[in-house]
């Protein structure tokens, strides 16, 4: 028997799960790109975007939220400590350096992979019609945020090692 089945949540607690991580999501890429700002603004760029994606999110569970009368779920600020990655006392701000790089974005591919096994996991243990589609749609989405990010962290590694060693050629 599958363990997760008999796993059933309220309405108000998936929302307010649901909720809160995807709020962290958001703060999470804010930070990534700007993060990346000063030493590739593609992935800056590209951090923002998924950023926005996270506001999007956000939106749909309002609109959820709200048709369901549990507006109070989503209006609330989210519980919890900031994921460890926020702990910046050990490290620069902005990647200064590949390998800062290359660090930063595994570290953005885990949490994407973490972030769509969580988004899986809320669906199959969901129990309520009206949420069913919008944590689909959110498993589907993270999903290719995953993969997006992976293929970014070694389209960079590529790129920084190719532009560095044309910079050394140069000189």
């Amino acid at each position: 028997m599958n363990k997760l089945i008999a796993l059933n949540f309220l309405p108000q607690e998936q929302l307010d799960l649901a909720y809160a991580h995807e709020t962290h999501e958001l703060n999470r890429y804010r930070w990534l790109a700007l993060s990346f700002l000063p030493i590739d603004q593609s992935v800056s760029r590209l951090m923002s975007a998924i950023g926005t994606e996270c506001v999007h999110r956000l939106c749909s569970l309002e609109d959820v939220a709200r048709r369901m009368e549990l507006s109070a779920c989503v209006n609330q600020r989210p519980s919890g400590e900031p994921p460890p990655f926020f702990n910046n006392n050990k490290q620069h701000f902005f990647v200064v350096n590949e390998h800062m790089g290359q660090q930063v974005l595994q570290w953005a591919v885990k949490a994407a992979r973490e972030t769509f096994t969580f988004f899986g996991w809320l669906l199959e243990t969901n129990a309520t019609p009206e949420l069913h589609q919008p944590l689909l749609n959110f498993a589907n989405q993270k999903n290719k945020e995953y993969q997006l990010l992976n293929d970014c962290r070694e389209q960079w590694k590529t790129g920084v090692l190719k532009s560095s060693k044309q910079s050394k050629n140069e000189l």
